[in-house]
C-alpha cells in the first residue's frame, strides 16, 4: 500500500511528546499522521502518575488515552505500525512502516525509550517465568509472594510500591548506599513495612527450582536471595536506532541532540520527549518537547 499524498507532518510514537505534538500540529491546520508500535508508549504501564499538572493522581493508560482521544477529537489521522525507515531531507520525506509507505514535508520523532535489560544469566530465559519489567502487569501473579525489585531510579521505587500493596514481602536490590528516586517516592519505599532496601548489591545470576520457576538471586558477595519474581527496572535506552537513517547527530548515550526549538540536524526533522537529550525524562516534560517541536514543524512546513 502507497499513500498518493504528502502529508505535513508525520509525528512517530504515540507517548506523551507524540500526542501532544499531534494535538498541536492539528490545532495549526496541519495534516497529521501519527504512527506508532505501541499507541501509548511507556506509560501505559506506569501505575499512578502524581506529578502531571492538572491529575492529583491518575493512572499512567488512563492519562494516556485522554491524550490519544483529544488528538482523535482533532481529526489526527493514528496508525499502529512500526516504521521501519525515513529516508529524505529538507521537505520531502519517504516512511515506511511494513507494507505501506508514507510522504510528509516534516518529521517529528517521538520514539521514547526501550527497558534496559540487566544482562545476567538467567535473565532473558525465564521472561514470564518470574522475570519482569512491569509492576503494573505483573504483580497480580505475585499476591503473598516474595518479590525483588532491581533499581534505585523512580520507576523502581514505583514498581516496589506496586508490589507492595500485593507481595508479601518486597526486595529491593540497588548497587549504591540510597535510592535515587525523587525524595518523596524513596521516603514511601523506606517507610513501607513490607518493603526491604539492599543497598550496595549487585545480581549476578537468577536461579530457578525443578519446575522451571524463579526461586532465588545470587548476589555479588557470593550470598543468595530467596524470591519467588524478579522485577527488572534499571533505566531506559533511547529509542533511537530509527534516526540513523537520516544521520541525525546523536550524544554519547544514542539520545537524539535537540535544539532549544526541537530541531535536530536535518532541516525538516525533529525531535520530542525522552527519546532527546533533555535533561528530565518526564511526561510532563515529553509534552513540552511536543509542543515545541510541533511548532517548529508548523513554521518549517509555512517556509516551503
Amino acid at each position: 500500500m502507497a499513500s498518493e499524498t504528502t502529508r505535513d507532518v508525520i509525528i512517530v510514537g504515540a507517548g506523551p511528546a507524540g500526542c501532544t505534538a499531534a494535538i498541536y500540529a492539528s490545532r495549526y491546520k496541519l495534516d497529521t499522521l501519527m504512527i506508532a508500535d505501541e499507541i501509548g508508549g511507556l506509560m501505559l504501564y506506569a501505575d499512578m502518575v502524581e506529578n502531571f499538572p492538572g491529575f492529583g493522581s491518575i493512572k499512567g493508560k488512563d492519562l494516556m488515552q485522554q491524550m490519544i482521544d483529544q488528538a482523535l477529537d482533532l481529526q489526527v489521522d493514528l496508525i499502529q505500525a512500526r516504521v521501519d525507515s525515513i529516508a529524505g531531507t529538507g521537505n520531502f520525506f519517504t516512511v515506511k512502516a511494513g507494507d505501506a509507505i508514507f510522504h510528509a514535508r516534516a518529521i517529528i520523532l517521538a520514539t521514547g525509550t526501550i527497558r534496559r535489560k540487566l544482562g545476567v544469566p538467567g535473565e532473558e530465559e525465564n521472561i514470564g517465568m518470574g522475570v519482569s519489567y512491569c509492576a503494573t502487569c505483573d504483580a497480580p501473579f505475585f499476591k503473598k509472594r516474595t518479590c525483588c525489585v532491581i533499581g534505585g531510579s523512580d520507576s523502581a521505587a514505583k514498581e516496589a510500591l506496586v508490589l507492595s500493596r500485593i507481595a508479601k514481602k518486597v526486595h529491593v536490590i540497588y548497587r549504591k548506599s540510597r535510592l535515587r528516586a525523587e525524595p518523596l517516592l524513596s521516603d514511601r519505599v523506606y517507610n513501607t513495612a513490607n518493603i526491604e532496601v539492599i543497598h550496595d548489591s549487585n545480581v549476578k545470576e537468577i536461579c530457578t527450582n525443578k519446575q522451571g520457576l524463579v526461586n532465588k538471586v545470587l548476589l555479588d558477595d557470593g550470598s543468595e536471595l530467596e524470591t519467588n519474581g524478579v522485577f527488572i527496572e534499571i533505566g531506559f535506552d533511547p529509542n533511537s536506532s530509527i534516526a540513523k537513517d537520516l544521520d541525525i547527530e546523536l550524544n554519547e548515550h544514542g539520545e537524539i541532540i535537540v535544539d532549544k526549538n526541537m530541531s535536530t540536524n536535518v532541516p525538516g526533522v525533529f525531535a520530542a520527549g525522552d527519546v532527546t537529550n533533555g535533561i528530565l525524562k518526564q511526561a510532563i516534560t515529553a509534552s513540552g518537547d511536543g509542543a515545541k517541536a510541533s511548532w517548529s514543524a508548523y513554521q518549517h512546513v509555512l517556509s516551503w
